[in-house]
């Protein structure tokens, strides 16, 4: 799914190209605007939130409110995302970063709580907290 031949602006086409180069991770709107400032096309933030509503809106990015203190973080929609509803949001507690993991074995957790619970499950919203690999190895 490529959509940036879509988008006629600079600044559209730059905010969509950072997030299709990330986009396995979630990007901050600070990641973006100091992102576009090193490229030499600064953005201010009230367009780069504008520009990813209407991303959101035409299913192109998907936001998440991680909790009440963090701000939003976006991710772009590709087909892997897409079709694959068995995947969850990995959050360092030491470090903060935040991955994106798939793994069938969620799928049977997702079934079993929508079965037995009568609680359907949204994989994209769905985080666990811990350490990553990086700050768990690096003490």
């Amino acid at each position: 799914m490529n959509s940036s031949n879509s988008y006629h602006t600079k600044q559209q086409q730059a905010i969509l190209s950072f997030m299709e180069n990330n986009k396995n991770g979630y990007i901050t709107v600070s990641q973006i605007a100091k992102h576009l400032k090193e490229q030499g096309t600064p953005v201010g933030t009230t367009t780069i939130y504008r520009h990813l509503e209407k991303f959101q809106k035409e299913g192109i990015v998907q936001k998440i409110v991680l909790d009440g203190n963090s701000g939003a973080c976006y991710q772009y929609i590709h087909d892997d995302i897409s079709q694959n509803n068995c995947q969850f949001l990995l959050k360092c507690e030491n470090c903060g970063k935040i991955t994106n993991m798939g793994c069938s074995h969620m799928q049977d957790l997702y079934s079993h709580v929508l079965e037995e619970h009568n609680f359907n499950v949204n994989p994209h919203r769905t985080m666990f907290y811990g350490t990553c690999s990086k700050c768990l190895y690096d003490k």
